[in-house]
């Protein structure tokens, strides 16, 4: 069996409703645990009008995500706010030591009305976005 040793990892997920509350529906956010992956995603995001946000992944708030029963809660028992954070922190568990970034985009995933060129629905947000960054990644 091979084993898979990427030299960058990037995920994208509608993960938190919180990254709505905070960014609203036209901004996905950004966590990264390395400058220059961020740097790449978001001179992607300028150059394709796909917006991101850099959210800080928040080292006190790691706290919130320790069990009694589990390896790691997901839900954090006592919140210190912030769901996006937690969840991005949540998520950085599993990276390991490989260069990562996170793209919430529950925010701008769908569209409630037709806006530009996007239409009412899904709109594929982030496909761009990622295509553009490659090259730099």
């Amino acid at each position: 069996m091979s084993r898979l040793a990427p030299d960058v990892l990037v995920d994208v997920a509608t993960l938190t409703g919180a990254a709505t509350l905070g960014l609203g529906r036209g901004h996905g956010a950004l966590y990264a645990t390395d400058d220059a992956v961020a740097d790449a995603v978001e001179a992607a995001a300028r150059e394709t009008g796909e917006a991101v946000w850099r959210m800080p992944l928040v080292e006190d708030y790691v706290g919130a995500l320790r069990s009694d029963v589990a390896d790691l809660r997901h839900v954090p028992l006592e919140s210190p706010g912030g769901g996006s954070i937690t969840a991005a922190l949540f998520l950085r568990e599993f990276v390991g030591a490989v260069p990562w970034a996170h793209l919430d985009v529950a925010g701008p995933a769908r569209s409630g009305a037709e806006r530009h060129e996007m239409v009412e629905g899904a709109t594929g947000y982030g496909a761009r976005l990622l295509l553009a960054a490659l090259g730099d990644l």
